[in-house]
C-alpha cells in the first residue's frame, strides 16, 4: 500500500481514504470516477457559492486536477478511463480503457473555461 501522502494523490475517491474499506479498493470504493468529478463541480459552480473565495479556489483546483488525471491516462496510452486509481503512482486505468463518463473528468475544466 502507498504511503498516506500518495493515496489520494489524485484526490476525491469515491470513499474517504481512512475508510476501512479503502485499502483493498473495490469497483466504488476509492476509485476516482468522472461523474463523482461533475456532480461536485456542478455543486462547487452553483451561483449562491460564487461570492465565495474559497469555493472558487476549490473549484478552479478541481477542474486543475481533474484535467491533469484524465491527460496523465490520454497522454500516457490513449484511454478514457472508466475510473481511475486514487495514487500517485498509478500508471494504468483502473477500469475498462475507453469508458464514456471517464471524460468527465477532463470535461469540467471545459465548464469552467467557458467552452460549454
Amino acid at each position: 500500500m502507498p504511503p498516506p501522502e500518495c493515496r489520494c494523490y489524485w484526490g476525491l475517491p469515491s470513499i474517504s481514504a481512512d475508510d476501512p474499506a479503502f485499502p483493498p479498493l473495490g469497483y466504488w470504493r476509492g476509485y476516482v470516477w468522472g461523474p463523482m468529478a461533475l456532480l461536485t463541480y456542478w455543486g462547487l459552480a452553483h451561483p449562491q457559492y460564487e461570492q465565495l473565495d474559497v469555493v472558487t479556489t476549490v473549484r478552479k483546483a478541481l477542474c486543475k486536477q481533474m484535467g491533469s488525471l484524465f491527460l496523465s491516462q490520454w497522454r500516457r496510452h490513449g484511454h478514457v478511463c472508466e475510473n481511475f486509481s486514487p495514487w500517485k503512482n498509478a500508471t494504468e486505468c483502473t477500469g475498462m480503457h475507453f469508458y464514456h463518463w471517464g471524460a468527465l473528468a477532463g470535461f469540467i475544466g471545459l465548464l469552467e473555461a467557458g467552452y460549454y
